[in-house]
C-alpha cells in the first residue's frame, strides 16, 4: 500500500510539473530546471506543527526549500525523498525554527553539507539583484526563493521570461498563481546553491 501511495504522489506530481509547462510555454517563460510544486495545506502535512503554528499556516519558506530539495534530488528521508514534511520534521529535531516559526537558513546545509551550501549572499531583505542577475542563478541552478505579497509569503522561482525582463515563472505552495513580477511583487530573496543529482 506505501508503494501505491508514493507511486501516487509521483503521478500527481508528474502531472503538476506537466501542467506547469503548458502554462510556461504558454506565457513564453523559460524554465531551466523542474521541480515538484508542494501545497503547504496539502492535508499529508498541513496540519503539522512546526514551533506554534501549522505548515498550513506559516510554511511558506520551509515548502518553498523543501521544493527546491526535491528538485536537487537531495532526500531528507531516504525512502520519503524531500516534503514539507520531511523538512519540517527534520528542521524540528534540528533546531531549525527560532520561537515564532521562522526558519533558520543555516540550518538547512546540515542535511547534508556536501551538496547543499547558504552562501554568503543568501539573504536578501529587499528586491537588490537585478532581473538578469536573478535569471541567471536561475540558469545556474541555484535555488531562489522569493519574498513576495509585501514580504508575507514566500514562493520559488522556477523560470522567468526572455520577453518582458519582469516575469517570474513560480511553484507557490500558498495560492495557485504560477508567475510573479519582478518589479511589482518581489520584495526579497533568500538563496540556496544545492548540487544537483539525476
Amino acid at each position: 500500500e506505501s508503494l501505491r501511495f508514493v507511486s501516487s504522489d509521483i503521478m500527481f506530481s508528474v502531472a503538476l510539473l506537466l501542467l506547469v509547462c503548458v502554462v510556461a510555454s504558454a506565457q513564453n517563460l523559460t524554465i531551466p530546471f523542474a521541480f515538484p510544486l508542494f501545497s503547504q495545506c496539502d492535508s499529508k502535512w498541513g496540519d503539522d506543527i512546526m514551533v506554534t503554528k501549522t505548515i498550513c499556516e506559516v510554511g511558506c519558506l520551509m515548502s518553498s526549500t523543501s521544493m527546491g530539495l526535491a528538485g536537487a534530488n537531495i532526500p531528507i528521508k531516504r525512502s520519503l525523498g524531500s516534503t514539507p514534511k520531511t523538512l519540517n520534521e527534520w528542521l524540528k529535531r534540528n533546531d531549525g525554527y527560532d520561537d515564532s516559526n521562522d526558519m533558520y537558513e543555516t540550518v538547512v546545509p546540515l542535511i547534508d553539507p556536501a551538496r547543499i551550501t547558504w552562501p554568503d549572499d543568501g539573504m536578501h531583505k529587499t528586491n537588490d539583484l537585478s532581473y538578469e542577475t536573478v535569471r541567471s542563478y536561475l540558469d545556474k541552478g541555484r535555488i531562489v526563493i522569493a519574498n513576495v505579497h509585501d514580504g508575507g509569503h514566500f514562493v520559488l522561482l522556477t523560470g522567468y521570461s526572455e520577453e518582458d525582463g519582469d516575469t517570474f515563472a513560480v511553484n507557490d505552495p500558498g495560492y495557485s498563481t504560477t508567475s510573479y513580477s519582478y518589479s511589482d511583487d518581489v520584495v526579497g530573496y533568500r538563496i540556496f546553491d544545492m548540487v544537483r543529482e539525476e
